[in-house]
């Protein structure tokens, strides 16, 4: 929020940033996928927060944020997924709430501030202007047209209204004037507020949410009342009354050893069970169910864990954490997380058994990455029984290691890496073909230098007792992969220079050099590409 004690020059300049941002935002964005031009606003929104508040005013989060803001941003270009452009936006939003209150050191509170300011964007940017027209009269109590000519409007028209439902006869006389007057209103409005205008209204609203500070610090406020360690709140009673009874919190504590003694057995048995069949040696016996294994078994097993971290958090919430008797306690405890991570590991390998035997897709790399997460989980829970640690320390860490596996996840180009491993995979008949063609476009040429492989696997389909992918020819797969062709290269021809990626010029000029870069005798135009559900927008393509 601006302050009236600026000079009016520097605060009509500040301001004027905003639009200037929002026309760029416009030029760069209406009517375009998400893909220089991503690289581009995200440099442009670095450039103006770095030069507003100088590079020591950054706080080391914000620093974060915005550096992996900026490679997500290049991965944009480099491999045009949508992983990359989630990663860049989410980053943009954090890294400019971050870098606008140096003192936050959350994500989770980061993220509640940027909502908060985008509120606010309206009301303060209203009066920041009024501030401006009125020069340094800006100390001058607001009353002005707001009570001398809307409020008398919406009463006459309240009373107007009620005139009308009270006497037909007026309302039959004002029935002509009315729908005159509402045609002639909406058609002032469809001229004004057009598609491009409310872009650019959503353009304008933005720019100020990322450029500008709108709110009272009062998120802040809330941040700073907790720490990472956990702190003891002693509750001073009146000297006439008796101290409270440590039975309760006794009781507690042996409910908890009982629980714990119990839970570690049985873990220390399914361990015991998974080390000597999951970690060495597996193999996967006839007629067993390897489905079953890993994806109900994979998800009981990380909703256990995730259970077992609640019940840690329940029992270690509060005086818990200072009690002089709970060491036994402290180590059960430590020991079960200790266990969990060892399931942990159990489970990683399942999936990776599985990988082993059907190939790589999204949700199994999807699992390993989640289950990477809920180590780190594990780890920070370790820490905090042991040390103590508070709460808030869990959810902070946590979500900056999320933020992290996000912005790294996201410098791979996973599809490509997806098909190189499916097409050298040893078990042919379990691959799913299919997932080929539901892949970005950027795997074409890969898929068409390898269809001598592709026609392999689909043989071996034919073969087995139970078929479960839909293309089993490969004249059915290879109209279904020209299709798939024909509308990467109508999407690539209509884009202009603010799509541009890496990842779609190299992959036209492997098309080119393999002589597949023009299309078919019956081109796809866009009424063809409705019928056969053309990606228009920059997700379509990758989402799948």
């Amino acid at each position: 929020m601006l302050e009236p004690t600026k000079d009016l020059r520097t605060r009509w300049g500040a301001l004027l940033i905003v639009p200037f941002s929002a026309l760029l935002f416009d030029r760069l964005f209406y009517e375009a996928d998400l893909g220089l031009n991503l690289l581009l606003f995200a440099g442009l929104v670095v450039g103006i927060l770095v030069l507003e508040r100088g590079p020591a005013a950054l706080s080391l989060p914000a620093r974060v944020a915005l550096l992996g803001m900026l490679l997500s941003a290049a991965m944009v270009v480099v491999h045009g997924s949508v992983l990359a452009r989630m990663s860049t936006l989410v980053s943009l939003v954090l890294g400019s709430a971050l870098a606008q209150e140096p003192r936050m050191r959350s994500l989770f509170y980061a993220a509640q501030r940027a909502m908060h300011n985008l509120l606010n964007v309206p009301t303060s940017g209203w009066d920041t202007l009024g501030t401006l027209l009125r020069g340094r009269k800006g100390e001058r109590t607001r009353t002005g047209w707001g009570r001398i000519v809307i409020l008398p409007v919406l009463v006459a028209i309240v009373f107007f209204q009620m005139y009308r439902v009270g006497n037909p006869r007026f309302d039959a006389l004002t029935a002509g004037f009315l729908d005159g007057l509402w045609n002639v209103l909406g058609d002032l409005l469809s001229e004004i507020f057009t598609a491009h205008t409310i872009f650019f209204l959503f353009a304008l609203l933005s720019c100020a949410a990322l450029l500008r500070s709108h709110v009272h610090p009062l998120v802040l406020q809330w941040e700073q009342r907790w720490t990472d360690q956990l702190l003891r709140v002693r509750v001073r009673r009146p000297h006439w009354l008796a101290p409270l009874s440590m039975n309760a919190l006794d009781r507690e504590r042996r409910m908890g050893l009982v629980l714990l003694i119990i839970v570690n057995l049985l873990l220390l048995v399914v361990n015991i069970i998974d080390i000597n069949w999951v970690w060495f040696g597996f193999t996967v016996p006839a007629d067993f169910s390897l489905k079953q294994f890993v994806h109900e078994g994979t998800w009981a097993l990380i909703w256990s864990i995730l259970l077992s971290m609640v019940v840690i958090l329940h029992l270690f919430r509060g005086n818990q954490n200072f009690f002089a008797r709970n060491r036994d306690l402290k180590r059960l405890a430590l020991l079960w997380v200790a266990q969990n991570f060892i399931l942990g590991v159990s489970v990683f390998l399942r999936n990776y058994h599985y990988i082993s035997f059907h190939g790589l897709a999204y949700k199994r790399i999807g699992v390993i990455v989640f289950l990477a997460l809920v180590l780190v989980g594990l780890v920070t829970l370790y820490i905090k029984v042991r040390e103590p640690r508070s709460f808030f320390y869990l959810v902070r860490v946590n979500a900056w290691a999320v933020f992290v596996v996000m912005v790294g996840a996201s410098c791979v180009d996973w599809d490509s890496s997806i098909v190189r491993f499916n097409l050298r995979h040893d078990n042919p008949g379990e691959i799913d073909i299919d997932n080929y063609l539901a892949m970005s476009d950027k795997v074409l040429p890969l898929v068409y230098s390898n269809f001598d492989k592709v026609e392999a696997q689909m043989a071996r389909h034919r073969t087995n007792r139970v078929r479960w992918v839909e293309h089993l020819y490969p004249e059915e797969f290879r109209a279904a992969l020209d299709r798939k062709r024909e509308r990467f290269l109508f999407r690539y021809e209509e884009q202009d220079w603010r799509s541009w990626t890496w990842a779609d010029h190299r992959t036209h000029e492997a098309l080119k050099q393999a002589g597949l870069a023009v299309a078919d005798q019956h081109p796809v135009g866009p009424s063809t590409l409705a019928e056969v559900g053309h990606p228009c927008t920059m997700s379509a393509v990758e989402l799948r």
